[in-house]
């Protein structure tokens, strides 16, 4: 399934490259690759496949799951797709407390003990998941997990979640992402061996002169 969903991604273009001109990161890191699955929302045939798949997964792998939570803003939409597909309640987690009315970053009816799912477009640092749930679990929810469309997969991203015990799962990886773009010819080998380069130290700009 994961080269599917990476064919899917490539097809609709909503994976960019930028090996001449990179993207720049939050944290002012040097970017290859922008994966933008916002637009998978914009292509009918692909945001109906990737839904099923969303959904087979979580069946089979969190079939304990009583509500689907989003991250926001990017996980909003595809948390709504599968909670809807699997007839469960959703909600989402702002990034940050609303500054009126309740002051709350939980959207939804969340109950305490509820086992939740958390649902988030891309995986990278870890650090907005490891947030989400962190606020879940003071709600006193029970967090089963998280899944994602795309993980890049970053050693110290994997390191950071199992020391916040947080497990997940992904429908494609950033390695196979760029195997299925070589082997299409949307990138040559050597714009390859950058990426590549690029995930063995993201915080470094090595893999510009690579």
């Amino acid at each position: 399934m994961e080269r599917t969903v990476a064919k899917c991604l490539l097809e609709i273009q909503s994976v960019f490259y930028a090996f001449e001109k990179p993207f720049i990161g939050g944290r002012g890191t040097q970017l290859p690759i922008y994966c933008d699955n916002r637009l998978i929302l914009s292509y009918p045939r692909v945001r109906k496949a990737l839904t099923k798949w969303l959904v087979n997964h979580v069946k089979e792998t969190y079939p304990d799951v009583e509500m689907i939570m989003g991250t926001a803003p990017a996980g909003i939409a595809f948390a709504s797709l599968l909670a809807e597909h699997l007839g469960i309640p959703m909600g989402y987690v702002l990034g940050q407390k609303k500054d009126h009315a309740f002051k709350n970053r939980v959207e939804g009816l969340l109950k305490e003990g509820v086992k939740v799912l958390v649902v988030d477009d891309v995986i990278f640092s870890g650090r907005t998941l490891i947030d989400v749930v962190q606020c879940l679990r003071d709600e006193k929810c029970e967090v089963l997990g998280a899944v994602a469309i795309v993980s890049y997969e970053l050693p110290e991203t994997i390191k950071n979640l199992a020391e916040h015990n947080i497990s997940y799962s992904k429908l494609t990886t950033y390695d196979v992402i760029n195997f299925v773009a070589m082997q299409s010819g949307r990138i040559s080998y050597q714009e390859f061996q950058k990426a590549l380069k690029f995930k063995e130290n993201p915080d470094s700009n090595e893999w510009v002169d690579a």
